[in-house]
């Protein structure tokens, strides 16, 4: 039995939510994505200070935008002409420091083992 960070069983996920969570990690696959939400966990942006953020053309930005958005990873806010964008999801921010901080870790122990020689 698996135990999670809880010391609670690990409980099987129904494939129906197998398959959402697979479609998640497909949206979250694209780098252009990543700098996206990597700009937004500061907080939140408007459009074309994300663009700015992250080095995409506005039309780029905007298709990205979507598709994190159909995930219901982050939504619009518009104020007047002003739109801004925000992580909607808040375990966006722990899944991105575990999974960065581990490659950080990982990458340094590679740094440290070719130091040794």
């Amino acid at each position: 039995m698996i135990m999670s960070m809880n010391d609670r069983p690990h409980q099987s996920l129904p494939p129906a939510l197998l398959e959402a969570v697979a479609e998640r990690f497909r949206v979250l696959a694209a780098p252009s994505r990543l700098r996206i939400l990597d700009a937004l966990l500061g907080g939140p942006l408007g459009v074309d200070a994300l663009a700015a953020a992250t080095g995409l053309s506005q039309s780029n930005l905007s298709r990205h935008i979507a598709a994190l958005e159909g995930a219901g990873c982050v939504r619009r806010i518009r104020s007047g002409r002003r739109v801004s964008v925000e992580v909607a999801d808040p375990s966006l921010r722990a899944l991105c420091e575990l999974v960065c901080g581990s490659l950080r870790d990982r990458a340094a122990a590679e740094l440290e083992r070719i130091a040794r020689g």
